[in-house]
């Protein structure tokens, strides 16, 4: 009797009809897009039909709000505390990013690229999310500038823009499976992006 309690403890939570539906959905957007992705297309992976999805969802728009708005939320809260000096949370930073990919490719890819999707007004509300994000990045860059831990001639909007593209692009590449060591990753990424603006690596001007 005992055994059988602690088999039902822990067997696995059993997810809601919205819960499937809101997982359908990154699978869904991940691999077809946004404008691909019709609402019988939602049903159809619920086995449920097209109208029966309203029950759960008001919208298909109000279900991509959701899981970008939620999902954007989970990069901020990752790197609002870094400790250490500029250079280690340049480091924390793309750790904490590649980490957060790497629990879920499929919702990374909707979060990076389905987003041009959202219409007013909850567009603002996630452009103004995606610009917090990159403004914590100018942060760090603009301290270890000051502190003399990057080149004082680093191009700080190249800067910004080259290490966004690296670690938003790795969802594109890193396997859905978790096949690939995020660690590694995260440590490959570090590696190069240190090595760009450390000091003696800046932009140098004639």
């Amino acid at each position: 009797m005992p055994r059988q309690s602690r088999a039902r403890a822990s067997a696995p939570k059993k997810l809601t009809k919205q819960e499937r539906l809101m997982a359908a959905a990154v699978r869904l957007f991940s691999r077809q897009g946004y404008a691909g992705t019709s609402v019988r297309d939602l049903g159809e992976a619920l086995g449920i039909r097209p109208g029966s999805v309203y029950a759960h969802i008001d919208s298909k728009h109000t279900m991509l709000v959701q899981l970008i708005d939620s999902g954007i939320d989970q990069y901020l809260d990752a790197v609002a505390e870094l400790p250490g000096t500029p250079t280690e949370q340049l480091r924390h930073f793309v750790e904490a990013h590649v980490r957060v990919v790497a629990e879920d490719v499929n919702r990374a890819r909707v979060v990076y690229h389905q987003w041009r999707h959202i219409q007013p007004p909850d567009r603002a509300r996630i452009v103004a999310k995606r610009y917090a994000y990159e403004q914590r990045l100018r942060d760090i860059i603009d301290a270890g500038i000051a502190a003399g831990e990057f080149a004082a001639d680093l191009d700080r909007p190249t800067a910004v823009r080259a290490v966004l593209g690296m670690v938003n692009w790795c969802p594109e590449w890193l396997p859905s499976d978790g096949s690939e060591p995020s660690e590694e990753v995260a440590a490959g990424l570090t590696g190069i992006v240190l090595a760009s603006v450390r000091v003696g690596h800046g932009a140098h001007h004639p």
